[in-house]
């Protein structure tokens, strides 16, 4: 016994209906697994931007005249600028302090990826 029209008819739009579901599953598969991607980039950026920053600020706090590294630069993809002020707060013990800050971003786009402030004695 074969089916009738209405019976063909039917499974036609059952089958397009299914079609329809997986199409739209895969489309949310395929969104969140490039949102995580892309999470991992900006959090692997990041990472690298706050070593950078941290071995910045370590180089600008060496003691000595002059300063062993210049105040911008880059390396590679990332960028990093070093900022210098007096501390204006009197420390209670009389020692001169300045506040360093050390700023990295990404050199193509300008983004702020990490930003690091200490505060060392003035030389």
């Amino acid at each position: 016994m074969q089916p009738g029209p209405k019976e063909r008819g039917f499974l036609l739009v059952e089958a397009l209906v299914a079609l329809a579901i997986a199409a739209l599953m895969a489309a949310l598969v395929y969104d969140t697994v490039w949102q995580m991607g892309r999470t991992a980039t900006v959090a692997a950026d990041q990472r690298q931007a706050l070593l950078l920053a941290r071995s910045v600020l370590a180089a600008a706090s060496v003691p000595g005249p002059g300063s062993p590294i210049p105040a911008r630069g880059t390396d590679g993809r990332l960028a990093w600028a070093i900022t210098s002020e007096a501390y204006t707060e009197a420390a209670a013990d009389g020692l001169a302090l300045r506040t360093v800050r050390v700023e990295v971003s990404d050199a193509a786009s300008g983004r702020t990826l990490a930003r690091l402030t200490s505060l060392k004695a003035r030389q």
